[in-house]
Parts: C-alpha cells; structure tokens; sequence
C-alpha cells in the first residue's frame, strides 16, 4: 500500500499525520519531500540514503515587453504579485511557483528562474 499526505497550507497536520502512520508500521519508507521545511526527521532517527538540494523557480518580468494588463496579477491566488507606478512586483517569499503567472501573461514577458 502507498500513502501519500499532501496540501499547499502549513498548520494543518500533515506532518502529525504521516509520522504516525509511518511510526504505526514498523516496515514502512517515510519521505518527506516538503520543500519549504522538511521536518519529519526531527521524530526519527533516520538513515539518509539520498540527500539533494531543491531550486524553486521564481518568476522574473521583463520590463520592456510588460504591456501593464495585470492579468498575472489578477491569476495568482497567493498575491505575490502586484503591479504598482507601471512596474510589475513581485514578493517571492510568497510565490507558490506554479507557474500561471507565465503560462497566462499574453506578451510573455514573464518568465521563471532559480
């Protein structure tokens, strides 16, 4: 059997759940892929097989062929873009890098980078 415990919002659980069901079976893998902060290790005394850093894209906006029309800014759920004094914002430390932001700009002025 294969479990997998997932969201996009920290405080809920996850890592309170998936430690007990992992502790539970005594033969079960736990992997913990959170990018943001892994910390399932802090309940076990786990043997790192594979350890690799994670490079999260941010989105970058090329000024000159931004065209102001703010729909980036209206597609992101997370408001980590704004468009303020005719430039395009962004706070990355709240960017989620879904990508929408470059998939929907129309004048592709927007891309991602690590």
């Amino acid at each position: 059997m294969k479990i997998a415990v997932l969201s996009g919002k920290g405080g809920t659980g996850k890592t309170f759940v998936t430690v007990n069901l992992a502790y539970a079976n005594n033969s079960s893998v736990y992997i913990d892929c959170d990018v943001e902060e892994p910390n399932g290790h802090l309940f076990f005394k786990p043997k790192i097989n594979n350890k690799k850093d994670v490079c999260v894209k941010i989105p970058v906006c090329n000024d000159d062929l931004c065209d102001g029309c703010k729909k980036c800014v209206s597609f992101c759920e997370f408001h980590a873009l704004a468009y303020i004094n005719n430039k395009l914002m962004l706070f990355d430390k709240i960017c989620h890098s879904c990508g929408g932001c470059e998939i929907i700009c129309p004048q592709k002025a927007i891309s991602e980078t690590d």
